[in-house]
């Protein structure tokens, strides 16, 4: 009678471990991306912005190098500040698998309140988003619009 019960046990944990495997694989490969909320939206505020401007960073375009950290920059006047919110407060939530970036740019942005930080990030598979407060958005029109302003540095 024993040898039953603990037999009845080995088998009845087999049966759960397995369906604890099923569901962790479930979960790698569909659950998280198919759970993924892509119509949130990036919020900044353009009253409080004081300024917004490079910082470190390096990116291609064209198969040219910029590099953020010492031959190139940009500095965005008031105007250039609302087009800019206006590109991200517009980007959705995009989800991202491989969120290691092998290139990438640091926006600031100054407010009236905490300075906030942008990074328009491309991964090897050369998807371009970029990541504010740990939440990751569409950014080829950022990187569109961060290419036009663009300057070399004096």
């Amino acid at each position: 009678m024993a040898f039953k019960r603990i037999k009845i046990a080995i088998i009845t944990a087999i049966i759960i471990a397995n369906l604890a495997f099923l569901l962790s694989i479930y979960n790698i490969f569909y659950y998280k991306k198919a759970s993924f909320d892509t119509s949130e939206k990036a919020q900044i505020n353009t009253d409080k912005i004081i300024k917004i401007s490079s910082g470190a960073g390096n990116w291609e375009w064209n198969k040219i190098n910029y590099d953020f950290y010492k031959e190139f920059h940009f500095d965005l006047n008031k105007n250039e500040i609302i087009e800019f919110c206006k590109i991200v407060n517009s980007s959705n939530a995009k989800y991202i698998e491989n969120i290691r970036a092998e290139k990438w740019i640091e926006i600031e942005i100054e407010e009236k309140a905490p300075k906030t930080t942008i990074y328009l990030k491309q991964n090897i598979d050369n998807e371009v988003y970029f990541e504010i407060n740990h939440k990751t958005f569409e950014g080829k029109e950022l990187e569109k619009y961060i290419q036009k302003h663009a300057k070399k540095q004096l």
